[in-house]
């Protein structure tokens, strides 16, 4: 409180009373009279001049302390003088500042069990519903200082970031976090800030996977408003597109619903025909459609039927035939809908690889198949100058990317074109693609599948005492491309005879045979796959690849 010295009455001063306390004499502030902007700023300037001491485990307890008397001062004078909101401003100011105290202890992680156990957590968690915004924004703040695992450092201090956490879950704060994110105007600095803050609270903690459910479910609907939200702040917006990501990524199951994968694909839709505008923007872009990616993966999501009936397909379609930065995503996201097997994949409405057919898909894969169109401008637009030196900077292991996911592309749709119960035109339509031009996109596959050989081979030749190190090693040289690519060599030999001179051509004689060996530990690995979820799908799909490895080595030379 402010005082100001005078050993006898001069005269009254607006906000203060002359009187004695503690033996000292003079002219006192006033609590019953409303500060003037002065006497405001005066507080604001001693809060931010108060010193914060150093941490340990009785600085925690004071701290808390401190915040507890403050947060029942604040509460009780907020309800006498309700209508005077200048007789309680000092109290908020105070409150702030002990909420601003306890960031010290983001220091000193080893000490968060004590700090949970004396209820600091769910303190601070109620503080989120303050009437002030700018408390419940300082509280926000200290819970993304609190909860950063990077100062977590040692098994103490990892101890006490996760007793954190539990704390922070059995008090209710991720459900009062994503209500608090509701509350936030974006169109405030600060209040952006608290948003971002809010989201930050998620992404650390988010690694353990039952945090990340509980999270997926509380945040779901306010992150699929927010990426197709066309106002507000646009790092806002890039942060929660990154959240969700990383959410898509472990919590496939919850959010693959269609309000999350229609916000997504009307979030893609505006990279169609229209580059980012700068980093940032890409690193947005990025974001939404390695969202649809994960959630597409995986034989058991339910999300490519969804995705398939809001048209995902002819959306990744268009951006692909627009051969802007939208085009390589595109790609990602078509391969992660058709290459795990599903029941009902020869359904017109939510079958990925009939409607990849059915909407002339096939006139932009193959293409992108021979290295020209989408493979050629996939990163900017390609009448962009500067886009040509960007596509001439791009990393081999971009380029390689881009090539496996339209191998596994054009490897899908032969599988389910082989199928008894698909329309005839498919396979068709499939066989004449391989044999127009003098057959130059099965001499493409040839190509392809050599380089991919060759790289595999490398890596087990040399081995190494770790089989599975091995094993990833192939995997990162081009295994499973290299096992796709013989999926669709094996496709031409069965289907299109006149192929098959080709074929014998570009392999040569021991190279049939391993081409069936090739086909032969596909339809093992996703055998494999298959069984492990129960997937009925899949174990056709393997029984169709071992028919093919066998009639490949049928037609070997003798």
């Amino acid at each position: 409180m402010d005082f100001r010295a005078s050993n006898a009455y001069t005269g009254s001063i607006q906000g203060y009373v002359f009187t004695t306390r503690n033996g000292r004499t003079g002219y006192y502030e006033d609590p019953q009279q409303p500060k003037t902007d002065k006497t405001i700023d005066a507080i604001l300037e001693k809060a931010d001049d108060e010193d914060i001491e150093e941490i340990d485990q009785a600085a925690v307890r004071k701290l808390l302390l401190t915040l507890e008397k403050r947060i029942t001062r604040n509460a009780q004078l907020r309800v006498k003088y309700a209508d005077e909101p200048s007789k309680f401003v000092e109290s908020e100011v105070d409150l702030d500042d002990a909420i601003k105290g306890l960031g010290l202890c983001a220091a000193a992680p080893e000490y968060y069990g004590e700090f949970a156990r004396l209820g600091g957590v769910g303190s601070v968690v109620g503080l989120l519903a303050h009437e002030n915004g700018d408390i419940a924004a300082s509280a926000v703040a200290l819970l993304f200082d609190l909860t950063d695992a990077d100062d977590a450092v040692g098994e103490e201090a990892i101890k006490g970031h996760a007793a954190f956490v539990e704390a922070l879950i059995k008090c209710e704060g991720l459900e009062t976090l994503s209500q608090s994110l509701e509350r936030f105007d974006e169109g405030v600095p600060e209040e952006a800030q608290a948003r971002h803050h809010a989201l930050g609270v998620f992404e650390h903690i988010i690694e353990d996977e039952e945090v990340a459910k509980r999270s997926a479910r509380v945040l779901q609907t306010w992150l699929a408003s927010r990426i197709v939200a066309k106002k507000g702040d646009d790092a806002v917006k890039l942060y929660s597109a990154e959240v969700l990501s990383i959410l898509c990524g472990s919590c496939a199951t919850i959010l693959a619903t269609p309000e999350t994968i229609d916000a997504l694909l009307r979030a893609c839709a505006k990279y169609r025909r229209k580059d980012p505008e700068g980093p940032d923007d890409e690193e947005l872009l990025e974001n939404l459609f390695q969202s649809l990616a994960a959630l597409l993966s995986g034989a058991s999501s339910t999300a490519v039927p969804e995705f398939v009936k809001a048209e995902g397909v002819e959306l990744m379609l268009r951006c692909l035939s627009e051969g802007r930065a939208a085009a390589a995503p595109s790609l990602r996201v078509l391969a992660a809908a058709l290459e795990h097997p599903r029941d009902d994949a020869m359904e017109e409405a939510t079958g990925a690889p009939r409607r990849v057919i059915s909407a002339d898909g096939m006139r932009h894969l193959f293409p992108a198949l021979m290295g020209r169109g989408a493979a050629r401008g996939a990163v900017v637009g390609a009448a962009d100058r500067r886009a040509k030196k960007r596509r001439k900077r791009r990393r081999n292991d971009d380029q390689r990317a881009l090539d496996e996911h339209v191998v596994a592309c054009v490897a899908a749709l032969c599988l389910y074109a082989s199928q008894e119960n698909a329309p005839d035109e498919a396979r068709a339509r499939l066989v004449r693609k391989f044999l127009e031009k003098d057959q130059e996109k099965l001499k493409k596959v040839l190509e392809r599948y050599g380089g991919y050989m060759r790289d595999v081979v490398a890596i087990e030749r040399e081995g190494g005492a770790d089989p599975l190190q091995t094993l990833a090693r192939a995997l990162g040289a081009g295994l499973h491309a290299l096992r796709l690519c013989g999926a669709i060599l094996a496709f031409c030999a069965v289907f299109a005879p006149a192929a098959r001179p080709t074929l014998l051509e570009g392999l040569g004689r021991g190279g049939v045979g391993e081409l069936a060996n090739c086909v032969s530990d596909l339809a093992a690995a996703v055998h494999e796959e298959g069984s492990e979820g129960g997937d009925g799908a899949a174990a056709a799909r393997a029984a169709t690849l071992r028919v093919w490895a066998g009639a490949v080595a049928a037609v070997a030379p003798s």
